[in-house]
């Protein structure tokens, strides 16, 4: 009876990571549908709008929003975070949306990178071959060996999960003490940073959403908010491990995206390159687990 509720658990858990990669994937729909608005209007009006909804994740949390320990490191959580989407959405004004998401996947190659230099755990020699399969695929993606076809929106996607992986570093000192921050206090840096990165570009022009450009906006906003909320429920009934191969399909899920709202087809390189950087992401999975 107990293997069975665990099972059912686990489940639970797959189920919840493969709809907070669909969310993640509506999140990037919503904000290649807004052409005309630049990334810092983007990441600002997401960054504000998700403020909104915190109270509300703050009561179903039950739990003191703000621990008043670890600030700087909370800061430092917000602000690469922020910047780390604020990069994402400048990629997408150049790049396919399955390209953009899979350079994002490379944030598992810095935070090995950066870890051994923040975290107690030093991963080891272990994981030099999955780091070079990883390095590896992004040179496919960036197709560094034809300065022709190299795009410079791709700089962006790179700093974007450079900037994401130290945001995750940040969490992971941030949950070495087991219920020290509450999963909304973490959240509020997030959204609250965001909205910092985008309002420094807001000097440079910005332009309001019309009509039904707000649907969009809004809908951004809400599915950020709600892949956060179902992701980290689903970490809660599942293996971290688990749950981290689950989200690689939203890859996938960008791909078809992709295809099938403005006709994107993905180049060899980019399916060579994608599937180099998810094996050696999976493998580095399995030998840092």
């Amino acid at each position: 009876m107990e293997q069975r509720t665990k099972g059912r658990q686990v489940t639970l858990g797959i189920a919840a990571a493969m709809t907070a990669a669909l969310l993640f994937t509506g999140m990037d729909v919503c904000a290649k549908a807004l052409p005309r608005l630049g990334a810092g209007e983007i990441t600002f009006l997401r960054g504000a709008i998700g403020l909104a909804f915190l109270p509300f994740i703050a009561r179903q949390e039950g739990r003191r929003v703000f621990s008043g320990a670890d600030r700087f490191t909370l800061h430092l959580r917000g602000f690469t975070g922020g910047l780390g989407i604020l990069l994402f959405f400048f990629s997408l004004e150049g790049l396919k949306l399955g390209d953009a998401e899979i350079l994002t996947e490379l944030s598992a190659f810095f935070m090995c990178l950066l870890a051994p230099f923040f975290l107690r755990d030093n991963p080891g020699r272990e994981v030099a071959l999955p780091l070079g399969i990883i390095a590896a695929g992004a040179a496919v993606v960036l197709q560094v060996w034809n300065f022709d076809s190299f795009n410079g929106y791709a700089l962006f996607g790179l700093g974007s999960a450079l900037s994401s992986a130290a945001a995750y570093i940040c969490i992971g000192r941030l949950t070495e003490v087991p219920g020290r921050h509450s999963g909304t206090e973490l959240v509020f840096y997030f959204q609250f940073y965001s909205m910092l990165c985008g309002a420094a570009l807001l000097p440079f022009g910005f332009v309001w959403p019309e009509g039904e450009e707000w649907l969009w906006v809004l809908g951004l906003s809400v599915t950020a908010i709600a892949a956060q909320m179902v992701f980290t429920w689903g970490c809660q009934h599942a293996h971290s491990l688990i749950i981290s191969f689950v989200m690689y399909t939203a890859i996938l899920f960008h791909i078809l995206a992709g295809w099938l709202f403005w006709g994107e087809v993905l180049t060899l390189s980019s399916w060579a390159g994608g599937a180099a950087i998810v094996g050696g992401s999976a493998l580095l999975l399995l030998r840092t687990r």
